[in-house]
């Protein structure tokens, strides 16, 4: 087992004797530019450094180096020349003269303004900013992360506060003092800080301590309300009762409500880094969409951070990760999200059936499964993160999360059957996540520990059970989990809530269950599904539709057409602009609205139900 983390949970050769030194001054951060200074300890010869590369949390090599500028090196006033290695663009060499014992370090980081790709340098707006310290530093090759000791300090505007998981050394007004800190938990512990900023207590005197902290763009968004404050009070006495442990020393919830910076929610094992637009929480179709953010975060802390899929649990950050486990990594967590998010009534139960009947219809829809497996997904995670919306029921996204709550719940049940009711995955989150001895430390896993667990629970050939679903190339979704759950999927004409209110937030129109096609506010095709009316008419990615019948495009008028279709037994007919040529489609379609939503079977064992009831009261 390997042991990776904060140094008091470490284990091997003694981290340096020197620390290196960190300095960033944040007092430009408004113009998007961070200034960095380091003190490197060093022996004269041959010195190699690295940028980090391979984040943890992002299971890619996305390290933003593209945006360092500004890299300059020095030992007593002069200047020390270097050269980017020519094969990995992340490494830099130099050469220490004769003498010299610390290398000083000068770089410059330039921030991005959020835009259509990821880009996890759009971190700040004129208010606040979210420092994330891998843009900021180089350490040295020849050491794991956890054996390389940082003192960092941090210089902010005048008037900004801050809120980490790190611990804090010493503070004179806007500068601060940490702690050292080896560089693998540094990168793991960003500093959330602004203008307008709140924190809320959720566990009152108790250790560990819980709290969200929350930085906007506007003083009137801290006022978050209090019945939302009271479920996020639950979502911590809920996930102390599954897990029965806590891997951290304490927790912060470091929430950003900014239109400014990216969207992120991104797991660490002491705090989430969660960024969503400046009005999420006040409008309620928002806040439903985003239910499962801290749900879904919160347990990365256990699942991610403390226990680790071996082939993520890399000793640096040059090292390339295996993604063979992101259907546990995130798969599993994306379903332990979706139940906390019941438990602590995030989300009703009713709720939570829609947003299962949205995602299984989804997947359902996705004619890309009948060549790329799930198994696939995972393994090519960092080249589907970064690839366009467009054609995604064909070449699928990061299904590895969506899909895997099917496969989780169908384990959850499964568990459930073969023990007549008496365990569940309840019990292997106690026994695999309740190991935490409250440090920030890492223990991998491998597919073995995982079914060794799930048989511990019930004997089954669960190693088996998991190959078949990952390996299949079935054109169907993997619906047993609910159908043995006690329900089954169906349609009708009233609109799912999950996807009405993604409507009325993107301004976007989903048709996937009708005419197998997503289009934009703007008319512009997002998708359309092979073998259904839509592109088997002729529309596909990148085209924009300008009319419905005779009235100009909009989704409410698509959505009209649509309902009309089954009473008239007309084609569709779309005005599409196809890179600039006008073309009529006649779309043959007379199935009316098909909102997918799930209905109990009163013949079977409603198990669904029993899974999305609170923990913590029966743990009372």
């Amino acid at each position: 087992m390997l042991a990776l983390g904060f140094c008091c949970g470490s284990t091997g050769q003694a981290p340096p004797s020197k620390a290196i030194k960190l300095t960033v001054d944040a007092r430009l951060a408004p113009r998007k530019v961070l200034h960095a200074k380091l003190e490197i300890p060093a022996a004269p010869g041959p010195l190699t450094l690295y940028y980090p590369k391979w984040m943890p949390a992002d299971h890619s090599p996305d390290g933003p180096i593209a945006n360092l500028t500004g890299l300059k090196f020095s030992a007593n006033d002069r200047p020390i020349a270097w050269r980017r290695d020519p094969v990995d663009m992340y490494t830099i060499h130099l050469e220490v003269p004769a003498g010299v014992h610390t290398v000083s370090c000068e770089l410059e980081f330039l921030l991005s303004a959020p835009g259509p790709t990821i880009d996890f340098s759009g971190s700040a707006s004129s208010q606040l900013l979210i420092l994330m310290w891998n843009q900021v530093l180089l350490y040295p090759k020849g050491l794991p992360a956890n054996q390389i000791l940082f003192e960092p300090s941090l210089q902010l505007p005048d008037g900004w506060k801050f809120n980490t998981s790190l611990p804090v050394a010493t503070q004179s007004g806007s500068q601060i003092n940490f702690a050292p800190v080896d560089v693998e938990l540094l990168v793991d512990s960003p500093v959330q800080s602004g203008r307008f900023t709140r924190v809320i207590p959720l566990t009152s005197g108790e250790k560990p301590l819980h709290e969200i902290d929350v930085a906007a763009d506007d003083a009137w968004a801290l006022d978050i309300p209090p019945a939302l404050i009271d479920n996020y009070k639950r979502l911590v006495a809920e996930a102390s009762a599954l897990y029965r442990s806590h891997p951290y020393r304490g927790y912060h919830f470091l929430l950003t409500l900014s239109d400014n910076v990216i969207r992120l929610g991104q797991e660490h094992h002491e705090s989430s880094d969660d960024r969503v637009p400046e009005h999420t929480l006040v409008d309620p179709n928002a806040r439903l969409l985003n239910a499962t953010l801290f749900p879904h975060e919160f347990t990365h802390s256990w699942n991610g951070q403390f226990r680790r899929p071996k082939g993520l649990a890399t000793p640096d950050f040059q090292q390339p990760m295996n993604g063979e486990l992101l259907w546990i990594y995130e798969g599993l967590t994306d379903y332990l999200g979706t139940i906390l998010a019941a438990r602590s009534g995030l989300w009703s139960p009713e709720q939570t059936r829609e947003q299962l009947a949205s995602l299984a219809s989804m997947l359902d829809h996705r004619v890309g499964r009948s060549w790329r497996p799930l198994q696939d997904t995972a393994d090519a995670a960092q080249i589907l993160y970064f690839s366009p919306s467009e054609w995604t029921a064909v070449r699928r996204g990061t299904d590895f999360y969506t899909e895997s709550v099917l496969l989780w719940l169908e384990v959850d049940v499964k568990l459930r059957k073969l023990t007549q009711g008496q365990r569940s995955l309840n019990d292997f989150c106690h026994a695999f996540f309740g190991g935490a001895k409250g440090l920030p430390v890492i223990e991998s896993y491998t597919l073995d520990d995982v079914v060794l667990a799930l048989n511990a629970v019930a004997p089954y050939d669960w190693r088996a059970h998991f190959r078949q679903r990952l390996e299949s190339t079935e054109l169907h979704a993997p619906l047993e989990g609910i159908t043995a759950g006690g329900w089954h999927l169906m349609y009708n004409d009233i609109p799912n809530e999950f996807l009405a209110a993604s409507q009325a937030v993107t301004g976007s129109g989903d048709f996937t269950s009708s005419l197998g096609l997503i289009v934009h506010g703007d008319g512009t095709v997002q998708d359309a599904t092979p073998g259904m009316p839509a592109f088997e008419s002729g529309l596909s990615p990148y085209m924009k539709i300008i009319g419905v019948g005779a009235r100009p495009f909009s989704v409410d008028e698509l959505t009209r057409a649509v309902q009309q279709a089954k009473t008239d037994f007309e084609p569709i007919v779309l005005l599409v602009s196809n890179t600039g040529s006008l073309e009529t489609h006649r779309v043959p379609f007379s199935g009316g609205l098909r909102g997918p939503h799930l209905e109990r079977d009163a013949n079977s064992v409603d198990y669904l139900s029993e899974i999305l009831k609170p923990l913590a009261d029966m743990a009372k």
